[in-house]
């Protein structure tokens, strides 16, 4: 818990410095949490590619699967930490650009223009580290 605490807590610090484009870490824009609602501008998930085999929500911490529900047009940026390896690949009939493998830090950002639920798991783990988009 201590360590989930200390990630999410070093993911508002970077989303705080103010960093730029796709390595940037934000969490969630303006808007409303919980029944959906608007989003304001900028980043609006996070997800931290786990130092173990996990996927973890930076806005709830939920974890394999993390879930997160942002609004049409949001952006979800995955972030590696950790020195294993892990890929971040869409499943299911809905389907974005996955990240291809990468190990120790970096980031991949996705826009949700279009509504729907986007499955996804790791290219290295398959379904034992596993999350879901639900762009409303």
């Amino acid at each position: 818990m201590n360590f989930r605490t200390a990630v999410i807590g070093c993911l508002a610090l970077a989303s705080l410095a103010g960093c730029s484009g796709n390595t940037s870490t934000g969490l969630y824009g303006g808007g409303g949490g919980g029944g959906g609602g608007g989003g304001g501008g900028g980043l609006v998930g996070a997800v931290t590619v786990g130092s173990g085999i996990q996927y973890v929500s930076s806005h709830n911490g939920t974890q394999n699967p993390a879930v997160d529900t942002i609004p049409v047009g949001g952006t979800v940026t995955w972030t590696w930490t950790g020195s294993l390896p892990h890929g971040v690949q869409s499943t299911g009939s809905t389907s974005f650009t996955g990240s291809g493998i990468k190990t120790g830090s970096g980031t991949h950002a996705v826009t949700f223009t279009a509504p729907g639920t986007y499955q996804y798991d790791c290219a290295v783990h398959g379904t034992a580290m596993r999350g879901t988009i639900v762009v409303q």
